[in-house]
């Protein structure tokens, strides 16, 4: 995209000149014939990747993203991200047209929570306080030269903008920093219920206001500090203002929704903490409402991934309406033969200590060191390259810390390099660099003749748990550490477990008042939550620690001559049923992996199943 600059006359305070106009539209759009002709040449090419649409777009010397998008009308096939195909305003703009179409999604797994994400909106109190500062500053000066339409606008904004930040400042009658409330009792507890907020959102939309005072807040901003002191880390750029007041006309757009389509989340100011830390958000929470959207106008849609299972949650909240017939469900045998894969449920550690990795259990000493002990022998056997996932960064740093003190790290090291993946996503690449130069330099038998490989040590839900292949070397061993359950303190989480298991304070034993979705919802532990669902709800929690587990675990064999051992360590994976009511964990696991699942009932037995396997697979191999 490039800018083009447009000079024009100016008044304002009794002196003329000229102001050079910047616009953001790209200059290469003003020659229609050669639009056409890059239309004609890219038809002609048949099917072309980005870097060939730009090549071709600089040889004509036209813009290529704009000729691109001028032929999704005529276009057989057709590739985009989830947000364009997703988002309804997406589609309109591009001019795609899903009337009778084929919808092909690939990487379904994540496709309900990403629909519902796309449509959450956030703002935050800092931001709140510089637009409002905007909008007082802008009244100020303009108040006598605005029309009386505009002038109401923008003082209608300024109230909802003053009652948000009202909202976030936590009083002490508060119980709790964090609360969520429905959209109905969300205006009516700031008392702006009776704000046309559609007008409001409308005029926001077809004017330039947004630009306007965020324009005259940068200037204001020069002229007081100086343009030598605008740089580009400046929190008061317009750029800032700008996503400033897009956030909130965002955040204002959503509260058009139903009243039961999602939750507004308030994480008020704590009193001594950062101001920053305040919030006001919409959760989305129907997904099927949005898809529809897709599956009605499509001719058929499929839903593609390697790690698609459990699949009923994403059936029940994308397409609950449809009945069981519309719906076809393929799975196909992996690639790789059943002797390529080794999974095995271990219960427990080399010394008859059961592994338990509860939230209750998961920090205990001995726990802890039995898992270490287990990996101590472990390193010895699986040749090349080993991942262990843990539940989240702090227990993986508070297990990393412990076997530092107990020098479990120096006896693996032994053995293997050890590496941790990184909070930051930037140094998981290097990480990730150094453990395969680890790796590989073992094969060819530089270094350490003692040492065998590398040990990363990665986290369930981070960068290295989705994006990242793991084949031969790099993962001959994946180890799951416990069954990563999301936090139940997620109060995101909690409201879309409500959603989904259509919970019900009334369901509580003696308790008679009924409960009207209306009511602001009370934060009650998220145990409790889970307990008082519905069956869906539990089973939603259930399946996205589940999908988890196949992401990470999937890590492993990528192709027909891999092979790859997986260790699922926590004797829940054994049970058959829960004390909860939860299903059995390993009924979620792929097919091609539970058809060969084993079960370890002692570490005897896990340590010969691993050496037969690799021994078998190095002579293949």
């Amino acid at each position: 995209m490039f800018r083009a600059c447009h000079a024009h006359e100016v008044e304002g305070d009794n002196k003329k000149g000229r102001r050079t106009k910047t616009s953001c539209r790209c200059p290469m759009l003003g020659n229609r014939s050669l639009q056409k002709q890059f239309r004609s040449e890219v038809s002609d090419h048949g099917a072309l990747d980005i870097e060939d649409l730009a090549q071709i777009g600089r040889k004509i010397g036209t813009c290529p993203y704009y000729g691109a998008r001028d032929m999704v009308r005529s276009a057989d096939l057709v590739v985009l991200p989830y947000q364009s195909l997703l988002l309804k305003s997406a589609r309109e703009s591009l001019g795609l047209n899903l009337k009778n179409s084929v919808v092909i999604i690939d990487e379904a797994h994540n496709l309900a929570d990403s629909l519902t994400s796309m449509y959450n909106s956030k703002v935050e109190s800092s931001q709140l306080r510089a637009v409002l500062s905007h909008l007082e500053a802008y009244l100020n000066r303009f108040q006598n030269v605005l029309g009386a339409g505009n002038r109401r606008y923008i003082q209608t904004l300024t109230v909802l903008t003053r009652s948000f930040l009202r909202c976030l400042i936590s009083d002490e009658d508060c119980s709790s920093a964090v609360t969520s409330m429905t959209i109905n009792k969300f205006l009516f507890s700031l008392d702006i219920d009776n704000i046309n907020i559609v007008k409001l959102c409308q005029y926001l939309k077809e004017s330039n206001i947004i630009h306007k005072v965020s324009g005259y807040a940068n200037k204001l901003f020069i002229t007081e500090n100086g343009g030598g002191n605008l740089n580009h880390g400046q929190p008061h750029g317009e750029g800032s203002s700008i996503t400033s007041f897009q956030d909130l006309t965002a955040f204002l757009s959503s509260l058009l929704y139903c009243n039961d389509d999602g939750r507004i989340i308030v994480a008020r100011h704590k009193p001594g903490g950062q101001p920053e830390d305040a919030y006001i958000k919409f959760v989305m929470l129907c997904a099927e409402k949005t898809f529809s959207e897709v599956t009605d106008d499509a001719h058929a849609v499929i839903m593609a991934g390697g790690t698609l299972q459990p699949i009923e949650e994403t059936r029940l909240r994308l397409f609950p309406g449809l009945l069981p017939s519309d719906i076809k469900f393929f799975s196909c045998n992996h690639i790789v033969p059943p002797e390529s894969i080794l999974p095995i449920a271990v219960t427990c550690g080399p010394s008859g200590k059961k592994f338990d990795f509860s939230h209750s259990s998961r920090s205990s000493p001995n726990m802890i060191e039995e898992l270490g002990r287990f990996l101590c022998n472990i390193v010895t056997i699986v040749p090349e390259g080993i991942v262990m996932f843990f539940s989240s960064y702090e227990y993986g740093k508070q297990v990393y810390d412990a076997w530092m003190a107990s020098g479990a790290i120096s006896k693996i090291s032994k053995k293997k390099h050890v590496f941790r993946e990184p909070r930051s996503s930037v140094d998981v690449e290097v990480i990730l660099n150094k453990y395969k130069e680890a790796i590989q330099s073992c094969s060819k038998g530089s270094g350490d003749a003692s040492v065998n490989g590398a040990l990363l040590l990665a986290v369930v839900g981070g960068k290295i748990s989705e994006g990242i292949n793991f084949s031969d070397g790099m993962g001959r061993c994946v180890l799951m550490v416990g069954l990563p359950y999301p936090s139940p303190d997620d109060i995101e989480l909690m409201e879309t477990i409500k959603h989904i298991g259509n919970y019900s304070t009334s369901s509580v034993v003696g308790d008679d008042k009924p409960f009207s979705r209306n009511d602001e919802c009370k934060l009650e532990p998220g145990f409790d939550v889970l307990r008082k669902s519905g069956k869906s709800g539990r089973e939603y929690y259930e399946n996205l620690c589940m999908k988890a587990v196949n992401q990470s675990i999937g890590r492993a064999i990528r192709h027909v001559n891999d092979y790859a051992a997986m260790l699922l360590v926590d004797s829940r994976y054994a049970h058959t049923s829960s004390s909860r009511g939860f299903s059995c964990p390993v009924e979620k696991l792929p097919q091609w992996i539970k058809a060969r699942l084993t079960c370890g009932q002692n570490y005897g037995e896990v340590h010969r199943l691993l050496h037969q396997f690799f021994k078998i697979n190095k002579q293949i191999h």
